[in-house]
């Protein structure tokens, strides 16, 4: 009967310490806010950004030139968090994933995206600023 109590404690109890395991291990991705900021930089033109994740809407945000949009949040327990947004310029448009679990280990939870005339450019903290730019999906509009 010892021998069995002992055997459901470890069975019980296992599950139990290997979560806390793997919380203690990921504290970084799990727990730590990650930042994300969109800057317009196409001068004298105000662009519309829209972002968005599985879990939440942050609108619609008209951006002058100059201006900036932020916001931060925490990676969800799965760590499958991820946010995209639609931007809408007179050089070009398209739908961007400003926040992957992937792009993390190059900015260190801070997520600088440059709005500019051929694109949108994420500033890489951990490769001393280095720009990665994306061009626009979709060319300008002729209407």
């Amino acid at each position: 009967m010892k021998a069995l109590k002992q055997d459901m404690f470890v069975t019980s109890a296992l599950p139990i310490l290997l979560l806390m395991m793997l919380v203690a291990s990921s504290k970084a991705i799990f727990f730590d806010k990650k930042n994300v900021t969109i800057r317009n930089e196409i001068p004298g033109e105000t662009i519309n950004i829209q972002c968005y994740s599985s879990e939440d809407n942050l609108g619609s945000h008209d951006l002058a030139y100059g201006a900036s949009y932020s916001w931060h949040f925490r990676v969800n327990l799965w760590g499958t968090t991820k946010f995209w947004c639609d931007f809408t310029t007179k050089h070009g448009s398209g739908n961007y994933g400003v926040y992957t679990r992937n792009l993390d280990e190059l900015c260190n939870g801070l997520f600088q995206w440059l709005v500019k005339e051929n694109g949108l450019c994420l500033i890489m903290d951990a490769l001393d600023d280095q720009l990665y730019c994306q061009r626009w999906k979709k060319p300008p509009s002729l209407l």
